[in-house]
């Protein structure tokens, strides 16, 4: 099955995010568990815990299907100390609401080094994520990839691979792909998006393809910049999706919108699964 949707807002309740994915025709979707620019935000309630699972059940949204995403402040490759310390609280934090939320996913960015080797910044990042997990094991990390802006880790499949390589409960850790990221990066899903999968899958397998953020750019290949578009608007274009959409690699794995014009979703959801 296709899991395709937006990345919903939670406003008001977390629950609220699944009756939002549901009016929109979503089979899928991303959330933030809590406000993602803020170090501290109130635990969640037991009712609206309650409220997530019952909807769960009630819409039939398997937990497959969706992709939290880790706060934007996390920097897991940080060589500051206190940045550390803070940014590990935070990510512990995070995973236990994915634990009260009985969810398995968390999507997270690998984390700048901004000085010194990119070794000694892969090491960090493998280290926080082996902390992570080995608190909480009934988690899974997506890494995502990114566009390759100043000392930003995995802007190259190579670079994941060593990422992954130094992560200890590796099993437990795959990738989200996110299609203007790889683009920006120099990775051409406009003129061949089949080769950039099986480059990816030549190295980590399908398994590791935990999710994809499906997101066209306003950017030129290899600006290593992150500017994110509307399916079909941007400079990859509508048919490199619907090219994505048809491997059976993608098949039960959260593929996420995050396009810029809101109102133009749901339009994106029904093409993307061939409605």
């Amino acid at each position: 099955m296709l899991y395709i949707g937006p990345h919903v807002s939670i406003s008001g309740s977390i629950s609220f995010a699944l009756d939002r994915a549901r009016e929109l025709g979503a089979t899928g979707f991303a959330i933030f568990t809590k406000n993602q620019r803020q170090w501290k935000s109130p635990a969640l309630k037991d009712e609206d815990i309650a409220s997530f699972k019952a909807k769960m059940k009630s819409y039939s949204y398997s937990k497959a299907a969706i992709l939290p995403h880790a706060g934007y402040l996390i920097n897991l490759a940080t060589p500051d100390e206190e940045l550390r310390e803070k940014s590990l609280n935070l990510f512990l934090e995070e995973a236990r609401r994915i634990d009260e939320l009985e969810l398995e996913l968390i999507n997270i960015h690998p984390g700048a080094y901004k000085e010194g080797s990119v070794e000694d910044g892969i090491k960090r990042s493998a280290a926080m994520l082996d902390e992570v997990l080995e608190r909480h094991p009934n988690i899974k990390v997506a890494l995502e990839n990114t566009a390759g802006a100043g000392t930003i880790l995995g802007s190259s499949f190579e670079e994941l691979e060593k990422i992954l390589s130094n992560i200890h409960a590796s099993d437990r850790v795959g990738f989200t792909l996110d299609t203007a990221h790889l683009f920006g990066a120099g990775y051409d899903v406009k003129a061949d998006p089949d080769k950039v999968l099986d480059s990816f899958f030549s190295i980590f397998g399908a398994d590791k393809l935990y999710g994809m953020h499906l997101n066209d750019s306003k950017v030129p290949l290899s600006s290593n910049k992150d500017r994110h578009d509307n399916i079909g608007l941007g400079l990859i274009g509508k048919d490199a999706f619907m090219q994505i959409v048809k491997r059976k690699e993608v098949q039960n794995i959260p593929l996420i919108l995050e396009t810029p014009n809101e109102e133009l979703w749901k339009a994106e959801i029904a093409t993307l699964l061939g409605n």
